[in-house]
């Protein structure tokens, strides 16, 4: 990273950041590091420099509206009242036709692809599911890039409604590399199933549990950590833990702000803590 691009980050960081950006009114990297983009991903990322974001972390929407194997439903046949999921995301159903929603996330992960340097990393959660009696073990999605490892996060708990199935507890993180990407020393030793509670404190539909994105980020070296489908915020409060600097990015005007509050609140409780 080159002093210009250093100075400007300090500069974002010590700034009312608390502002949120607008994808018509970017320009990189003063509207893109420690900000909230409110747009779609990939017009987004596609304002991204090549090679310039080090890692990217994010969990895609899953898709689940458009499903045949029972996912929105208790055992009984009728929808579990309290899903968070049931009416889609703010700003995405979460039902489009499964050939239109693997192009879009094929999209989406080659506009991540593009910007990581030869030593950056993707590390793109999605969940596996059975559809109409066949596996969709998102292969068609992440056919073609360079994926180097497949990670399982073991969620805690659950309840599961329908007694044909056993409970659902685990979820697939795909590590995307490119050749020269290397873990920290020690980070290594880690295996490659991980074991993190939900978060049930967080008014988002599908938060990540941020022990998860701390695994993440403390495991590498990079600077700037990219999250297209940023939510509530998770990856960027880690970010900051960690003393890295962050580029959040989602379509939902409300989850921005509910991220752009943990933000703020993050940066007051460090103040406090010092």
């Amino acid at each position: 990273m080159d002093n210009a691009t250093k100075t400007i980050e300090k500069k974002v960081e010590t700034s009312s950041a608390s502002k949120l950006i607008n994808e018509k009114s970017t320009k990189y990297p003063e509207s893109f590091i420690n900000r909230i983009v409110c747009g779609n991903a990939v017009d987004v990322m596609k304002q991204i420099p090549d090679e310039s974001v080090k890692l990217v972390v994010t969990s895609p929407p899953y898709n689940l509206k458009n499903s045949t194997g029972n996912g929105m439903k208790d055992g009984r046949g009728g929808k579990w009242a309290n899903a968070a999921l049931q009416k889609g995301y703010s700003h995405h159903e979460d039902a489009m036709p499964h050939d239109e929603y693997v192009k879009w996330q094929r999209n989406c992960l080659a506009e991540m692809v593009r910007v990581i340097p030869e030593d950056g990393a993707v590390f793109y959660n999605h969940k596996w599911r059975v559809q109409a009696g066949l596996l969709q073990n998102r292969h068609d999605i992440v056919d073609g890039f360079p994926v180097r490892q497949i990670i399982i996060w073991k969620r805690k708990g659950g309840i599961n409604f329908n007694r044909g199935y056993f409970l659902p507890t685990y979820e697939v993180i795909y590590l995307i590399a490119k050749p020269k990407f290397k873990l920290v020393p020690k980070a290594n030793a880690v295996g490659d199933i991980w074991e993190f509670a939900q978060d049930m404190k967080n008014d988002h539909p599908a938060p990540f549990p941020i022990g998860l994105i701390d695994q993440i980020i403390s495991s590498t070296d990079a600077q700037i950590v990219l999250d297209p489908f940023m939510g509530s915020g998770t990856t960027a409060v880690s970010a900051i833990r960690h003393g890295r600097n962050y580029i959040g990015i989602d379509i939902s005007p409300e989850y921005c702000e509910m991220a752009q509050k943990r933000i703020d609140q993050e940066k007051a409780q460090s103040r406090l803590s010092i």
